[in-house]
């Protein structure tokens, strides 16, 4: 037996939600979690809601059809169905019309649902959770709040919030969410934004009807800007410009019946990563000749590697550690929705695309941003925007928030070799006695070399669950839907 303790998780996201269903802890423990959001556990930035009366609150999607993330949430949307129809009646743009076929069918699994919606799932799921840990003799706590330090207090922890509350715990979790966007430039004023989220209202109070809008970057934080775009303005007064290195991700759109997964036949080992990746495009190759689509490419090989280990492919740890995010970029895919009206609104002319890198940024004034792009043929441009929106996601330097920061610089945190992406135990330990570290900026758990990066929420749901079971402390079950 062992006396009752403190387990703390810092962060209100899906990961933190996902260890607190299974933390280690038993009857007369005490569960904190801190966050900014606390009270809507489980949504964090992805899957924040908005106020009833912004056009945008449903605008967001899934990046993956509703099937992926498993029956229970299939199920989850037939039970709600009613309710989230009307929530979404009449508004920009028009979901339910898009996806009328798979609703007539009641193919839920079929649909891209709206990231708020997955948020109420995730929010629903993490209170009946914390119900079951309070059913169980747990005391838990919510404490709304961001932390901005961790330290030491004797054999516990420490941990300052922004307001200058301090909270003591035995055990501390920290799941802040993954790596920033890359920064160009200076920060960018009224009219240049770091990041779509979170600035809608600012972005919607200078957007004015056929003003152009700059996404620097081509990714899926792309396509939500033009569904912010669709939500607050007629498609006619919509102008995108995108500066980006390549063609949009491709479309994951399931089928009925539904397509088998590929099953890669791929055996290692290989001598370095460029042989590995080689082989892997020439098998891709093959299964696209046979007709095989984004839509079982994808599942087929992140079940793949989800089966053979790095270590047994690649017996080179440097080697390893060259395949994130090169492998990833071979299955960049996004919402069919957004994708199909990214590619009507080109033709119509109401979108243009400049093919580069965006290398600098900076704003001048309001409504004058200079951009520096560098051409795929290695010619060089400098453009003029006015309202800018940064749109890239994480760059090759790692950008973390202010408290992984700071473990990274206190050594409580390792960073991997090639300062890309942070190291822990089996177990999810960090450095330090008693802490963990969970989330999208992890590439290395134990002596395992992550293939691709943590944003599948079923991989770190997984790596949550076997962080907690590897703790030692048996953890309480959780049985609610």
């Amino acid at each position: 037996m062992r006396p009752p303790h403190h387990h703390l998780i810092v962060g209100d996201g899906a990961t933190a939600a996902f260890l607190a269903e299974t933390a280690p802890v038993a009857s007369g423990d005490r569960l904190t979690i801190v966050g900014p959001d606390v009270f809507q556990l489980g949504r964090g930035l992805a899957y924040r809601d908005h106020p009833a009366d912004r056009p945008w609150r449903y605008a967001y999607l899934m990046n993956s059809p509703s099937g992926v993330f498993g029956a229970a949430f299939t199920d989850w949307l037939a039970r709600n169905w009613n309710e989230i129809r009307a929530a979404l009646a009449g508004r920009r743009p028009d979901w339910l019309a898009f996806g009328a076929d798979h609703i007539a069918a009641e193919d839920f699994g079929a649909l891209f649902a709206p990231r708020a919606i997955y948020g109420d799932y995730l929010a629903d799921r993490a209170r009946n959770a914390l119900a079951d840990l309070d059913d169980s003799g747990v005391t838990v706590s919510l404490r709304t709040g961001l932390a901005s330090n961790l330290a030491r207090d004797g054999k516990g922890f420490r941990i300052t919030l922004s307001s200058g509350e301090v909270i003591r715990a035995d055990r501390v979790d920290v799941a802040t969410g993954g790596p920033a966007p890359q920064r160009y430039g200076a920060d960018a004023g009224p009219t240049a934004f770091t990041t779509l989220y979170g600035n809608e209202d600012a972005i919607a109070e200078v957007l004015r009807p056929g003003q152009e809008v700059t996404c620097l970057g081509g990714n899926a934080a792309m396509l939500d800007v033009l569904r912010f775009l669709q939500s607050v303005l007629e498609e006619k007064d919509i102008r995108l410009r995108v500066i980006s290195r390549g063609e949009e991700p491709e479309p994951l759109v399931w089928t009925r019946p539904r397509r088998k997964p590929v099953t890669p036949a791929l055996r290692g080992p290989f001598p370095d990563a460029g042989t590995f990746l080689a082989a892997v495009d020439t098998e891709i190759a093959a299964f696209r000749k046979a007709g095989a689509t984004m839509a079982e490419l994808r599942p087929g090989y992140v079940d793949w590697v989800d089966a053979h280990p790095l270590a047994a492919l690649l017996p080179s740890l440097t080697e390893q550690r060259l395949v994130l995010p090169r492998l990833e970029r071979r299955f960049r895919r996004g919402t069919h929705d957004s994708i199909a009206n990214y590619r009507r609104l080109r033709e119509a002319g109401r979108i243009t695309e400049v093919r580069g890198d965006v290398t600098w940024a900076y704003a001048e004034a309001p409504g004058h941003v200079r951009i520096r792009v560098a051409a795929p043929d290695g010619s060089r441009q400098e453009l003029r925007a006015g309202l800018t929106i940064n749109t890239s996601g994480p760059g090759d330097q790692l950008a973390l928030d202010l408290l992984t920061s700071g473990l990274v610089r206190n050594g409580w945190l390792k960073l991997n070799d090639t300062r890309t992406g942070l190291c822990v135990g089996p177990g999810l330990e960090a450095e330090v006695e008693g802490l963990r570290y969970l989330s999208p900026a992890v590439t290395e758990i134990g002596d395992e070399v992550i293939p691709l990066p943590l944003y599948d929420l079923a991989a770190l749901e997984r790596r949550a669950r076997q962080g907690n079971a590897t703790t030692g402390t048996r953890p309480v079950q959780t049985g609610r839907a």
